[in-house]
């Protein structure tokens, strides 16, 4: 059987390392591209690779390094993020760049590096590890569900670029899921006073549940079955419950799900 390539960004922990283990275990040789080791320490199967997403000049360093390895990937995981919350008047320029340059402008530095290989090769798939906050817009979130709505927008477009050359790309739009996203999220309480509570509110409820969330590893399950699929899914909802929201989201007008999402968190 002939070997396969994978790319995992944001690969040394949470998500990121559940769906490494499980191309590892899928028979992938996987490259982990993150800026600590962390959990691919002797992870047999897979590379950790220093890779700052923010950063081109190291995302160019990382890939000369897988391509010196091999000469093809035949699967990239888009997967390296964070997050912040804060009123979007008071949340700081440098916080807000920062978060849509590594949520969105990482994956671009990323995919634009394996075009070329898959499009030689005649095969390829990108995937992107996206939100539903990219279709319900997140209060007091905005900026992370501006940099998640762009990765989808991106997502479809670059597949349409790329399908005559047998490229796929989807995005996967998560909900609640327990890692240590939460606890990394970097809030902002300023004019908490203000907005009457609401921030704190708001992002309380919404890190409440995502520490009731799935775990990373019904993450990695559900990616590796879309990977095995002859055409991969423009979008892919993971988990029963969020597929309703979004078929909530497609029948409610948008004035409805704005209503509907200022009630939960507004």
């Amino acid at each position: 059987m002939q070997e396969r390539w994978a790319v995992v960004t944001g690969a040394s922990k949470g998500i990121g390392l559940a769906i490494t283990k499980t191309l590892v275990q899928e028979g992938y040789r996987v490259f982990g591209l993150s800026r600590n080791m962390g959990g691919l320490e002797n992870l047999a199967g897979a590379e950790w690779i220093f890779c700052n997403v923010a950063d081109e000049k190291s995302v160019k360093e990382a890939f000369a390094q897988v391509f010196a390895r091999t000469e093809k990937v035949d699967v990239l995981i888009c997967n390296a993020g964070m997050g912040i919350s804060g009123a979007a008047e008071f949340t700081p320029e440098t916080d807000y760049m920062k978060q849509i340059d590594i949520n969105f402008q990482g994956a671009v530095r990323t995919v634009q590096q394996v075009i070329s290989s898959m499009r030689e090769k005649g095969r390829g798939r990108i995937l992107f590890i996206s939100s539903l906050g990219a279709i319900f817009p997140l209060p007091f979130q905005s900026y992370y569900s501006a940099s998640k709505a762009a990765l989808n927008a991106f997502s479809d477009a670059l597949g349409l670029e790329l399908a005559p050359f047998g490229i796929q790309t989807s995005t996967f739009m998560l909900n609640d899921v327990k890692t240590e996203f939460t606890d990394n999220r970097k809030k902002t309480q300023l004019g908490d006073d203000i907005y009457q509570g609401r921030i704190q509110n708001s992002v309380g409820k919404m890190e409440a549940s995502e520490r009731n969330g799935m775990t990373p590893e019904q993450i990695a399950t559900a990616v590796m079955k879309v990977l095995k699929r002859r055409k991969m899914p423009p979008h892919k909802i993971v988990g029963f419950s969020n597929e309703l929201l979004g078929i909530l989201c497609r029948l409610l007008p948008a004035r409805g799900t704005l209503w509907l999402l200022g009630k939960i968190y507004g």
